[in-house]
């Protein structure tokens, strides 16, 4: 089992490219071309360095009780959430030097980063036991579990935690696509990103925590928890109270349910002295995120 940095980097670089190439031709339909390449060129710069920046500080944050170096650079020392959010304030900073706006720079940006995200996630296949989750005693295929060979006598099979991330965020990428004329779409492809996320990091054999707690899971709901908030706060007129809040208010409800299903999987909630089969806790974690997502969709309908 070994780490391919080579073909990280590799594939990290035709990934932006493409991006970013898919970005100019979405902008020069807005613009002229010479400022839709202005724009992409300054993206990609500063996407690079504010993304690279981000994975470490957040990182660093997150880790701030075992005193780690701030500047040092190791692969397995970034967040994943803290490179999107750099990247996403290079898409609004380069927006906002050329004298564009923000969250309509976002917006033709969304379905071009979820495409990024996806790629990002898939990458980690090269980073050996970064993405993956449990061991699994046989393998079943591709791109369910992933095979590493250390000699030709053994090898281990692990759950293929980064493929199953990168197809949910190609997802949230044809849900951007659909959605091309919403005034949120930025905001929704963001939270079709963070949301499965939730599931999927408690998955991760390897994930950044903060005492006990899996600090991208916990960014992640925390975000999609705002976005319904959101909804709510800016609805206008006479508005009974569960249909404002009623989202938010399953937000809520959802987060203890995934409290109570991280404390199951830990086994500190038994049912007659046994654990719960994990299948039953992973299902009603699924079923709370999926009704936070019927809840957004209804909420967005009826802004």
């Amino acid at each position: 089992m070994e780490i391919n940095l080579t073909a990280y980097l590799l594939f990290m670089g035709c990934s932006a490219a493409a991006c970013i190439l898919w970005f100019f031709l979405a902008a020069r339909k807005q613009m002229p071309a010479a400022k839709a390449g202005a724009l992409s060129a300054l993206t990609l710069l500063l996407g690079i360095l504010l993304g690279i920046a981000g994975a470490r500080l957040v990182w660093f944050l997150c880790r701030i009780n075992t005193r780690p170096v701030l500047f040092a650079l190791n692969y397995y020392e970034l967040s994943y959430y803290g490179g999107v959010a750099g990247v996403i304030l290079a898409v609004w900073l380069s927006a906002k030097i050329l004298g564009l706006n923000g969250r309509e720079t976002l917006n033709t940006f969304a379905p071009m980063g979820a495409f990024m995200a996806a790629m990002a996630r898939f990458a980690e296949g090269f980073l050996a036991m970064i993405g993956v989750g449990a061991w699994m005693e046989e393998g079943i295929f591709f791109p369910v579990t992933v095979e590493y060979v250390y000699d030709e006598s053994y090898s281990e099979f692990y759950l293929a935690v980064f493929m199953l991330e990168g197809l949910f965020s190609l997802i949230a990428m044809i849900l951007s696509l659909i959605h091309r004329n919403d005034r949120d779409r930025f905001l929704r492809t963001l939270f079709y990103l963070c949301l499965p996320q939730v599931f999927c990091e408690s998955l991760r054999a390897q994930s950044i925590k903060w005492l006990f707690v899996r600090s991208e899971q916990l960014f992640c709901f925390v975000f999609c928890e705002g976005v319904l908030f959101w909804y709510g706060l800016r609805r206008k007129g006479q508005v009974p109270f569960l249909k404002r809040w009623g989202a938010a208010i399953l937000g809520l409800l959802v987060c203890g349910l995934i409290i109570a299903a991280e404390f199951a999987l830990d086994g500190k909630i038994l049912i007659g002295g046994e654990m719960i089969p994990k299948w039953v806790t992973y299902g009603f974690m699924l079923a709370g995120l999926g009704a936070m997502a019927v809840a957004e969709h209804k909420a967005r309908k009826n802004p």
